[in-house]
């Protein structure tokens, strides 16, 4: 009893101990939901219609895109490799793919539109779609160009088979491009599907309007009439400004006019960067002017081509293969000058603007060799190399002997057909040694012959059944040196800017001083997530560093850091922040709407004061009299077109409708344009030779209106309704 009544004594204080112990309880729940909830955010790049994209996800997605396009340069005699820059660009391209399958998919779905298993096989076996033309390349029909649907599936029938037997033949090259065409088909399945379904969406605008006789006669005729016209103007640019008042109720005004032009997915910045780019100076191009010269001489001497290329650190790495003029393109000062260099001449060193490098190059020897090769062949699979070469001179002897080729591949479990090999697919500097001995030989084996391409560790039989387009093939040993900025220069410039950016610590005095420094400040006004310029244009792990700042911390007044970023490590730069804007409509004194409503009213106002002198203007003689007017002659005319003076320089429609409607011989009103208050007169009109048919008339219009529409409704679903979020800048 004692201690019942101790407790009733203390009930307030336990009741308010547990209600403690149990908010502490929510509260660490709620925190650790919100915890969890932003661990998620962090780790998500972006969402289309709340469908969320990972890091994770969006990565495997670039690196497909990477391998595809890795693959695509290979093949087209490229090296295998890709740019920062072009990395990037693949970046961006996944995120906008991303956004735009998304929003059709989203669209598609409530529509009912989906792509069948059938629709997918019937663009297999036409090998029309766009997403195709890669695997054209690698599964091309011989007499169509197109993808070769049997080609693939005897493949991917035949793959483990065949990735086995390159395991066995300790080919880890074959096996590496086998998996990567297998990759690279699952991919292009992916997008296929996507491809079709995006087709369906659009050919719902494209069929959906239908246009009808009359209306087709009236465009054609709109096309068909043509006029000669003389106008005379009155520019807009011949009133002074300072003619001109503009109030903020005439802006306001103009705003409910133009409102929508200025809505934001997205919470922007108005931005400005002091953006330094770092550049070699003399004294850092004359010390490698100087070590190329003497990569020069030591190959006029006769040194190891291979191994002087390779010390030299130049940008292109050697092949010890003869390549057609076309694998050259890319380094046209190289390119150009082939067929006027004589074999075992050095050209002297030079410096080439387009690529900032300098140079030096032997051409070490040319030949006429085929630009495509038809061949078969059968690997060796022994289990030795000694045992490999002895069964591979066993299959060549039956060949000889009369045996087919066919069976003896049976024999062997590998494939009997034969393939096309062009320069194209192989072409690349950089080529292993081990390659290059094998595609020098197999070039050599005459047409309808058969020869044993062996080296150290395997054997193959080859037979080559045609040859084609005989070329000119160059091994050029190639020295090519970017010309970059040495440490003290970079700091002679770092030192230099954090000089400016000490005396300068506010906008104003960074604006005001930034020219007398040499420094130019770029404006960029409207700054997203969705066009995220730094980390695009001139990268490096601090340009993600400096958009970060820009949308998770900055403020508006607010300067950046000194960020040291570029691909190259050689940009250096400062941000800063004039004003950052809410999400939505900008309001009509935001600084980019307010100048465009001040142009446009002031233009408006121009107009009307022109349009009231010439208010009693008869003839173009009378516009003519006007301050600053200007007269031309408008051949052949039509109503669907947009005339422009070259004086004005603003496409005008209201002319053509004005000329359309004006008698032979008659002069117009004054009518008031976006850039001039203009007069016409029609000299004369005449009728086109194009002959009207109504069917194809009548199709063009409906296309034509349903792109259109296609593309207004797209651009309203990603802007207003898709409810897209973009975190990119984040990763």
């Amino acid at each position: 009893m004692a201690a019942l009544q101790s407790i009733r004594k203390k009930g307030a204080l336990l009741v308010g101990v547990l209600g403690l112990a149990l908010f502490a309880f929510i509260a660490e729940e709620f925190f650790r939901s919100i915890e969890t909830t932003s661990a998620i955010n962090r780790s998500q790049v972006g969402e289309v219609y709340g469908e969320k994209l990972s890091i994770q996800d969006f990565q495997n997605l670039v690196d497909e895109q990477i391998e595809f396009r890795k693959l695509q340069k290979q093949m087209q005699g490229q090296e295998g490799t890709l740019t920062d820059s072009e990395t990037d660009q693949i970046r961006e391209q996944v995120w906008q793919q991303f956004v735009s399958s998304k929003i059709i998919e989203h669209e598609a779905d409530k529509l009912g539109l989906f792509v069948t298993d059938g629709e997918v096989q019937e663009a297999l076996r036409s090998g029309e779609a766009q997403a195709l033309q890669m695997m054209a390349g690698i599964f091309p029909n011989q007499q169509t160009g197109k993808f070769d649907l049997a080609q693939l599936q005897a493949f991917l029938k035949d793959y483990d088979k065949t990735v086995a037997q390159a395991k066995q033949a300790q080919n880890a090259e074959a096996v590496e491009q086998l998996e990567l065409i297998k990759n690279l088909w699952t991919y292009t399945e992916k997008q296929l599907r996507q491809e079709l379904l995006n087709n369906k969406f659009n050919m719902l605008f494209a069929m959906g309007y239908i246009s009808n006789p009359v209306s087709a006669k009236m465009s054609f005729e709109e096309r068909a009439e043509l006029a000669n016209a003389e106008i005379a103007a009155v520019p807009y640019s011949t009133i002074d400004d300072k003619e001109i008042t503009v109030t903020d109720d005439d802006l306001k005004e103009a705003y409910k006019t133009y409102k929508t032009q200025f809505y934001s997915p997205a919470e922007t910045r108005d931005i400005k960067l002091i953006d330094v780019a770092v550049v070699a100076s003399a004294q850092d191009r004359a010390a490698l002017m100087a070590k190329v010269q003497g990569l020069q001489e030591e190959l006029a001497a006769g040194e190891d081509v291979a191994a002087v290329v390779r010390k030299s650190g130049s940008e292109v790495q050697y092949s010890d293969l003869a390549m057609s003029k076309k694998a050259f393109q890319r380094m046209y000062d190289i390119y150009k000058d082939l067929d006027s260099v004589a074999v075992g001449s050095v050209k002297a060193t030079y410096y080439n603007a387009s690529d900032n490098t300098i140079n030096t190059y032997k051409l070490v020897s040319k030949i006429q060799a085929p630009d495509s090769i038809l061949y078969r062949q059968i690997v060796s699979v022994a289990e030795t190399p000694e045992k490999r070469k002895a069964q591979a001179d066993s299959i060549l002897t039956a060949l000889k002997g009369g045996a087919s080729f066919a069976e003896l591949a049976k024999k062997y479990g590998q494939r009997t057909d034969s393939v096309w090999l062009t320069s194209a697919q192989y072409e690349t500097f950089g080529l292993n040694d081990e390659n290059a001995f094998y595609l020098n030989k197999l070039y050599t084996i005459p047409a309808n012959s058969a020869d044993i391409i062996a080296n150290d560790q395997g054997a193959v039989v080859a037979q080559v059944l045609d040859r084609r387009n005989i070329v000119t093939k160059y091994k050029v040993a190639i020295v090519k040196c970017t010309l970059n900025f040495s440490k003290k220069t970079y700091e002679n410039e770092l030192s230099k800017f954090n000089r400016f950016l000490a005396e300068n610590k506010t906008i104003e005095d960074i604006e005001k001083n930034a020219a007398k420094n040499t420094y130019v400040v770029t404006d960029l006004t409207g700054y997203s997530p969705m066009n995220n310029f730094i980390p695009q244009r001139i990268g490096g792990s601090q340009a993600k560093d400096a958009a970060r700042w820009i949308f998770d911390e900055a403020e508006a007044g607010d300067v950046s850091r000194l960020y040291e970023c570029g691909r190259s490590n050689d940009h250096l730069l400062v941000v800063l922040v004039k004003a950052t804007n809410e999400k939505g409509y900008l309001p009509w004194d935001n600084a980019d709407v307010k100048t465009f409503l001040t142009t446009v009213v002031k233009q408006q106002k121009k107009g009307t004061l022109i349009a009231e002198r010439l208010k009693a203007a008869k003839t173009l003689e009378d516009v003519m009299k006007q301050k600053g007017a200007i007269r031309e002659a408008l051949p052949n005319q039509t109503f669907a077109g947009y005339p422009q003076l070259m004086g004005v320089g603003t496409p005008e429609p209201i002319l053509a409708g004005t000329i359309a409607k004006t008698a032979v011989g008659k002069c117009s009103a004054p009518v008031v344009g976006a850039g001039a208050v203009y007069m016409v007169k029609v000299t004369g009109k005449s009728k086109g030779a194009e002959k009207f048919d109504e069917a194809s008339e009548v199709s063009r219009l409906g296309q034509t209106a349903g792109q259109r529409t296609y593309n207004s409704v797209f651009t309203y679903l990603m802007t207003k309704k898709a409810e897209i979020v973009d975190h990119r800048y984040q990763f």
